[in-house]
């Protein structure tokens, strides 16, 4: 119990602090946010344990979009092709947008420069390179299209705003034993 108050108080006051990032969204206490004053989020947003954004070139997060465990999220990289090797100290910056509604699974990362539109699912485990559409399903390294939601029925949830929001998880029912979860 005390926890929980305290962790709200710790909220509150980087609330203050901070409102792009953690006004009316769930950061988990150990996620690393470097370059904070470039980060945006939109609200509504869940970002979950070991995640880690690095936002030195831009990143923006619409709303309700939720993260997995250890998400990363780049948006600079070295100079590669420069003049020395193996990089110089020449850093490039590359803003990373992602839309509303988006649904990113554990251990997904995020490159340099990509955009992700609005209700796009990334699997777990992926390595997102390039621009990603609507309503798209991506998975794999590097992340290909592999099916798409229905567009249709996105947006009319959208526009008579019933989308979900992220609330306190609930338990509807408790495991009771491991043999109850086997197939015969």
């Amino acid at each position: 119990m005390f926890k929980r108050i305290f962790n709200k108080l710790k909220m509150h006051k980087l609330g203050k602090r901070w409102p792009n990032i953690y006004k009316n969204n769930f950061v988990c206490a150990d996620v690393r946010l470097d370059h904070k004053q470039n980060i945006k989020l939109g609200g509504n947003c869940y970002i979950g344990s070991g995640s880690q954004f690095f936002g030195d070139g831009g990143i923006t997060i619409g709303k309700s979009t939720i993260f997995g465990r250890e998400c990363l999220i780049l948006s600079s990289n070295h100079n590669y092709k420069g003049d020395e090797l193996p990089y110089d100290n020449v850093a490039l910056y590359s803003k990373v947008e992602i839309g509303n509604y988006c649904w990113f699974g554990v251990r997904c990362i995020v490159m340099p420069g990509v955009k992700i539109e609005d209700g796009a699912v990334i699997a777990a485990g992926s390595v997102v390179t390039k621009s990603v559409p609507k309503c798209a399903i991506v998975g794999g390294n590097p992340a290909k299209i592999i099916g798409y939601r229905n567009v249709q029925k996105f947006n009319k949830l959208e526009s008579e705003n019933k989308m979900y929001i992220m609330g306190r998880p609930r338990i509807i029912k408790k495991q009771t034993k491991f043999k109850d979860y086997l197939i015969n």
